[in-house]
């Protein structure tokens, strides 16, 4: 019997969150994520009351636990006629936990924080999952820790990096990733997940792969504070990644746990509420996170001597390998970003480059000295380099419609890049100038040659024109589907 299954039967059975949230009584079938109030969730000093009269011990100076104080310093203070601990230090570790979860309560976080707490926990510990934070905050995080190693114990220049540090806004939402180790998510898997997350009230919220949230999700610049995605394999894979700058991730323990949720208090009160961060529970939380990253130069992929060629075929592969003079940290970056070339259009170039050299500035005036980290892409080298593949990819993919009088000779060079992926059409509308100018720079050239009237023939002529679904389409023709939808979005008419 579980421990839901227990507290619905007995009521009275304490659920001990080990190593972050600890004595808790919470009556899961009346949580609401959208209301949380100390007669749901309320925390029991269960030691207390088994022991009564450890506070009475005396001897020597003692230190009494305050959790509900505002700084994090003051939480232990000394007294020596009820203090129950004997050092700062153990009053610290103590007390530690029970202020994180009276700072949550104060801006309402701490019942949705349980759930996800609770939830995460059975994923570790009953289906042994590895579990990770993905995405833009990590490299917050990682940025965080910069500030944190160069001046934790400078409280002056802390302050004033952090402050800088804040204008970036590099965190933001919080995603949880978990991993099977290969363990197939079938129908009946998903729907056991989907048991076990209704415990928690959490409901699933996609329909192509596993994701979680709150019914009503407390929301951080319009999105879900906290989700959670299931996936079966934890890609190591470098032509299915981006670059090391956004694959960073951090391990997440039943330990650490507390941490992550008071970081996220601290920014989401702050962003909401105006609340003030506390720079000492923010220091010693970077003291307690690691950040994973893939072994990397100059912000590029070290493959080791052994390229992933991901799905490029080999003449495509031979014309980055002599574009980029066979070096392999310039072959992995471009395989990689041709796998999804959505990332080689828009997202390096717009959000990547621009977050980088956001960094980099950063860096430069409040790190003085500070070598510049291993996982930063040198900027200017890069877009440059870019923009020049880009045009002789155009060059190439003209001349060989040019040599062959072929466009599936042109589609079978482009086997393995993925242009056929859906966000080009989804996201044009978000697209500037430049992005536009890029898929033109590609594909104008060809088309030209080809001519915009045969090529609709051609798009007719495999009833594509009519296609919706393009799941069961083949690259080439979801290329083709492309080149339709840039002809109706008059694009070769510039």
């Amino acid at each position: 019997m579980n421990y839901y299954d227990k507290y619905i039967k007995y009521k009275s059975k304490y659920i001990e969150l080990s190593g972050g949230f600890k004595d808790l009584e919470i009556n899961l079938s009346n949580i609401d994520s959208s209301s949380y109030s100390s007669e749901t969730i309320k925390s029991i000093n269960l030691e207390d009351s088994i022991n009564p009269t450890k506070n009475q011990q005396s001897g020597g100076s003692r230190f009494k636990c305050i959790p509900d104080q505002d700084k994090y310093v003051n939480i232990c203070v000394q007294d020596n006629t009820e203090g129950k601990y004997k050092s700062k230090e153990k009053c610290f570790n103590d007390c530690e936990s029970k202020y994180i979860q009276s700072q949550l309560k104060k801006v309402k976080l701490y019942g949705e924080s349980v759930q996800f707490y609770l939830f995460i926990k059975d994923l570790i510990n009953q289906e042994h999952m590895s579990i990770y934070i993905k995405g833009g905050n990590v490299i917050g995080l990682a940025v965080l820790k910069l500030i944190y190693s160069r001046y934790k114990n400078d409280e002056v220049k802390f302050s004033t990096a952090f402050k800088q540090f804040l204008e970036m806004e590099l965190i933001k939402d919080w995603d949880f990733t978990a991993y099977t180790h290969g363990k197939e998510i079938t129908e009946s898997y998903r729907l056991k997940l989907d048991k076990m997350a209704s415990k928690y009230k959490l409901v699933p919220r996609a329909k192509t792969f596993v994701l979680y949230q709150t019914l009503k999700p407390l929301l951080i610049y319009d999105k879900a504070l906290f989700e959670i995605a299931i996936l079966d394999l934890d890609s190591n894979k470098y032509s299915k990644m981006e670059i090391p700058l956004t694959t960073m991730k951090v391990k997440v323990t039943e330990y650490n746990l507390k941490y992550i949720f008071m970081l996220a208090k601290s920014f989401y009160a702050n962003t909401k509420y105006k609340v003030p961060f506390d720079l000492d529970i923010i220091k010693k939380i970077m003291s307690q996170i690691d950040i994973i990253i893939h072994p990397n130069k100059s912000g590029l992929y070290d493959p080791k001597h052994n390229i992933d060629h991901g799905d490029i075929n080999c003449d495509l592969f031979e014309f980055i390998n002599k574009f980029t003079n066979r070096s392999m940290y310039l072959d992995q970056f471009f395989v990689t970003q041709l796998e999804d070339p959505y990332r080689l259009i828009y997202r390096l170039p717009e959000k990547n480059l621009a977050k980088t050299s956001s960094i980099i500035n950063f860096i430069h005036k409040e790190l003085p000295g500070l070598n510049t980290p291993s996982w930063l892409l040198d900027v200017k080298y890069i877009n440059k380099l870019t923009n020049q593949f880009i045009k002789e990819l155009g060059q190439k993919l003209s001349q060989i419609y040019s040599q062959t009088n072929s466009i599936d000779k042109v589609l079978d060079f482009l086997t393995g890049a993925n242009f056929g992926k859906p966000q080009i059409q989804i996201e044009w509308n978000d697209f500037n100038s430049d992005t536009k100018t890029r898929l033109l720079t590609i594909f104008g050239p060809v088309v030209k040659k080809i001519g915009i009237d045969n090529l609709k023939k051609i798009i007719e002529s495999n009833g594509l024109d009519k296609i919706k679904n393009m799941s069961g389409l083949t690259n080439s023709n979801k290329i083709l589907k492309l080149l339709g939808f840039l002809i109706e979005k008059k694009l070769f008419n510039k």
